[in-house]
Formats: structure tokens, C-alpha cells, sequence
């Protein structure tokens, strides 16, 4: 970013710039702390003796804003810019302050006008890609990042959140690539390191993710995201006694960083140490209660404990923090179910399948409990979707069997149970079940000898008591006669 202008013989620091990228949690532009203040008062006196230089207004708004006071910072550069209508410098450093502020869209409105009046102004270009990675817009970073690196393509930064940006948009082996050019561009640039950590990880990559976590904290011991992802990737991996080490050498260093505290919970929950992941847990709750994941790994250890209702309560408030998290809603239906709340249980399975629809698992579950509850139709709905994502899958489809039975499509049903039988000649439930669809459609022998199979194949089965039952009242023995 651009550096302070200095007046000959004045007082204020030479190594201030403002802009850089915060993303990886540390400001490698601002001012020395303790001289912050000493240069807004350096400036402040400047510009009231040279009030016409919009150079001094600059140099004072920046450093204004390094002291975190934008309003007044805007108004400096206003002024610089009333003073020279064409200062690139000033523009760019009032959108900044805009994007400090959390106002994007004023923010890019400026960097665009600089970009204007210098089309190669580098700080303002990558800024301007910066700000369209932020919003999501990751069509516009790409180009703005991709011309930044047209003016300068040995800069670390810039191929750095390229990497950001190939990862947003599922790009993933063009993001590795970036990473990989930051990295051989600025061997010391430990954010790179950790940015791809994270890439992999994401992707399953655990092995290399492990690498890039330690070469991060090789180059950055204090970087915490770096610590705290590490654990996870340890666990990942099934290192769990390791993990253990890295979350409580960070909580211990870190004590109010809550997201440590429920991922060092999150370890122990998952090694069956239930009394030590409460704790943890709670303590990450009692730091910072607005984290919807630690709410969520609450209630599974108390449904674990057999505390369902208490889970319920759990899991709803972390569904009011993160009302889009699927995984969440499956587990509250399953605390739902577990006391007997059916309904309230298929509304929160809808819910997760809405906000992943790929979610098979919770689809399944959904299917099976509209067969409880005898809705034969919602059931059939599911249990096709999933049979249309997962063909293969003979439980789905047994259960379509049962859906059409219970919708009265008993010759369907009978076509899916026998086509079950192709697959798995020793179902425990399919022979009985077709023997019923054969003996409701008035094809009595041929149901005795399905029931009578059913039998043979499952004799201790408590479904097969309804084959049994059925011989009966159909006047017929249980056993084959040839």
C-alpha cells in the first residue's frame, strides 16, 4: 500500500501505509502502536498549517484511520480530494477507510474510481479483488486479482487470494497452484501455508493438510487458526492422542478462545470420554455462548447421556445461532424421535433437506418415518429420490416395497420385493412380505410357498410370525410338502 507522504524535518513515522490483508489475523501495514497517536498529532498540526495541501490531508486521514477514528479520517480525505479531484492516493485510501468500516459498496465505488485515474494502481486493484472475494463475488475478484498479477506477478499477496478465490468457487486444483506460487514467491509467508492447509483439508487431503498446519506454525507459533485447525486435522486422521496435545497446549495458552475449547470437547466426545468433552464445552459455551456448533456438540453428548429432551433444548438453540446447518436438524429429529415426537421430527428432517438436499442419510430416515406414521405417499416421494441418487441401495428400496403396500400398489410392491429377493435370496422380511402381496391379489398357493420359505430362511425373525399366522389362517403347515 502507498506509504505517508513526509514532510522534511517533521516527526511522523516513515514506515506507515495503510490497506494489506487481515485475513490472516495480523496487520502487516499499520503504525506502530505507540506511535499512532504521536503521527495523527504530527499531521493534525500540518494540516492546520498547510491547509490547502491535500498531500498533508491525506497523510492525516491515513494516519486518522490507523488510530481507528474514521469519521474523522473521511473527512480528511475529503478534503484531499476537494483540494485535487484527480488524487488516486486519496480516493483509495477513503475507500479503505469505507471497507474498514464494513461499507463495501462505497469501498469498491472508490477503489473503482482510483483504478480509473491509474489503471495500474496496484494496491487499489488488488483491494478492489479483496473486496469482491469478501462479498462473495468471485467472478469480479478473479478478474481484478488476475490483473493485479498482470502488474505484478511476483507478489505473494496477490496469488495468495487467488488461492481464496479458485477455493470459493470449487476450483480447487487452480487454488492449489496459487498457493503453491505464494509460497515459492515468499518462503516466510506463513498465511499461504495455512490457506492451503485449509484447502486440503476441506477436501479430505489430511496427510498434506498436517504439513502445511506445521510449516504455518513453524513460521508463526502464535498464529491460533493455525494451532486450532491443526487439532482438527490431527483428529481427522485418527490421531486423537496427538490432538489431545495440540487443543490443550492452545486452550492453555489461549484460555478465552472458545472454538478451542469445543474442538478439544469435540476430541474427547468422539474417544468416548463423555465427562471431559462437557466440560470442555461448557467452558467454550460459557466464553462465547453464541457458537452454534459447541451448542450442537452439547446436545449429542447429552443424548448420549440419554437426556433427550435436555438435547432438544441443546440442539434448538443451535439451530436459532445457525439455522442452516443440516447436519443439526438430523440430530435434533433423532432427539425428537427418541421421545416420541414423530412430526416435529419429519419437520426438522425437511428442514436439513432443504438446506442440503444431497443429504441421503437424513432423506432415508425421513422416508422410514413417514412409514411409521402410515404416509405411504411422502414416503414413496423420498425413498425414490434416494433410490434415484443411490440405485444400489436395497434398503430403500425394500422399504419403497413397503411404501406401495401400505398406498394399496400391491402388485408394485410385489415387483420390488421380488426384485429384492434377486439380490439378497435370504432377506429376513422380503418372503413374507411378498407372500402377503400374492395372497391380497387372490394367489394363494403361490403366498404358502413364499411364507413357507420365509420360514425356512428366518425362522426366529419376529416378522416372520406373520408368515406363520397367515399359514394358519390359511389352513396350511409350516412345512414344505413336495
Amino acid at each position: 500500500m502507498f506509504s505517508f507522504w513526509k514532510k522534511k524535518g517533521s516527526k511522523a513515522p516513515q514506515d506507515g501505509t495503510i490497506g494489506g490483508d487481515t485475513s490472516a489475523g495480523r496487520s502487516t501495514t499499520q503504525l506502530r502502536l505507540d506511535a499512532i497517536e504521536e503521527a495523527v498529532e504530527n499531521y493534525r498540526q500540518m494540516a492546520s498549517e498547510s491547509p490547502d495541501s491535500p498531500e498533508i490531508q491525506c497523510n492525516y486521514g491515513v494516519a486518522l484511520a490507523q488510530a481507528g477514528r474514521f469519521e474523522d479520517a473521511r473527512m480528511a480525505l475529503s478534503r484531499a480530494i476537494v483540494l485535487r479531484a484527480d488524487f488516486s492516493e486519496a480516493i483509495f485510501a477513503l475507500g479503505y477507510v469505507y471497507e474498514l468500516e464494513g461499507k463495501i459498496e462505497h469501498a469498491v465505488e472508490h477503489y473503482r474510481k482510483a483504478i480509473a485515474i491509474r489503471p495500474d494502481f496496484f494496491d487499489a486493484i488488488v483491494q478492489l479483488g479483496r473486496a469482491h472475494l469478501v462479498e462473495a463475488e468471485y467472478e469480479e475478484a478473479e478478474k481484478y486479482l488476475l490483473k493485479a498479477a498482470g502488474v505484478r506477478e511476483d507478489d505473494s499477496k496477490v496469488q495468495r487470494l487467488l488461492g481464496n478465490t479458485y477455493q470459493k468457487m470449487g476450483r480447487i486444483t487452480s487454488a492449489e497452484e496459487h498457493y503453491r506460487k505464494a509460497v515459492e514467491l515468499d518462503k516466510s509467508d506463513f498465511a499461504a501455508h495455512y490457506d492451503f492447509g485449509c484447502l486440503l483439508k476441506n477436501v479430505g487431503d489430511f496427510e498434506r493438510a498436517e504439513t502445511e498446519f506445521r510449516r504455518c506454525l513453524t513460521l508463526a507459533p502464535w498464529f491460533v487458526p493455525a494451532q486450532n485447525n491443526l487439532g482438527l486435522t490431527l483428529h481427522y486422521l485418527g490421531k486423537d492422542p496427538q490432538a489431545l496435545m495440540v487443543f490443550s497446549e492452545l486452550t492453555s495458552d489461549n484460555p478465552d478462545y472458545a472454538e478451542g475449547h469445543n474442538n478439544f470437547g469435540k476430541v474427547y466426545y468422539h474417544m468416548g470420554n463423555l465427562d471431559e468433552a462437557e466440560a470442555e464445552i461448557r467452558r467454550a459455551i460459557a466464553i462465547n455462548d453464541a457458537i452454534g456448533g459447541a451448542w450442537h456438540n452439547l446436545a449429542k453428548i447429552l443424548l448420549r447421556r440419554g437426556l433427550a429432551d435436555e438435547a432438544a433444548a441443546a440442539c434448538g438453540r443451535s439451530l436459532e445461532l445457525d439455522p442452516g446447518n443440516p447436519e443439526a436438524q438430523y440430530d435434533l429429529a433423532m432427539m425428537h424421535i427418541s421421545s416420541g415426537r414423530y412430526e416435529e421430527a419429519a419437520a426438522s428432517l425437511e428442514r436439513a433437506l432443504v438446506y442440503n438436499p444431497s443429504m441421503t442419510h437424513a432423506r432415508r430416515k425421513l422416508a422410514e418415518l413417514y412409514l411409521d406414521m402410515g404416509l405411504a405417499a411422502r414416503a414413496t416421494e423420498h425413498l425414490q429420490r434416494v433410490l434415484k441418487e443411490e440405485a444400489d441401495d436395497s434398503g430403500a428400496l425394500y422399504n419403497l416395497g413397503i411404501a406401495h403396500y401400505q398406498g394399496g400398489k400391491t402388485r408394485e410392491a410385489l415387483d420390488i420385493f421380488s426384485q429384492v429377493l434377486e439380490t439378497e435370496p435370504s432377506h429376513p422380511y422380503a418372503w413374507t412380505n411378498a407372500g402377503l402381496c400374492l395372497e391380497r391379489i387372490g394367489r394363494t398357493d403361490e403366498a404358502v410357498r413364499f411364507y413357507r420359505r420365509a420360514i425356512e430362511v428366518s425362522p426366529h425373525e419376529p416378522w416372520t410370525q406373520k408368515a406363520r399366522e397367515a399359514l394358519k389362517r390359511l389352513g396350511e403347515s409350516e412345512e414344505n410338502i413336495a
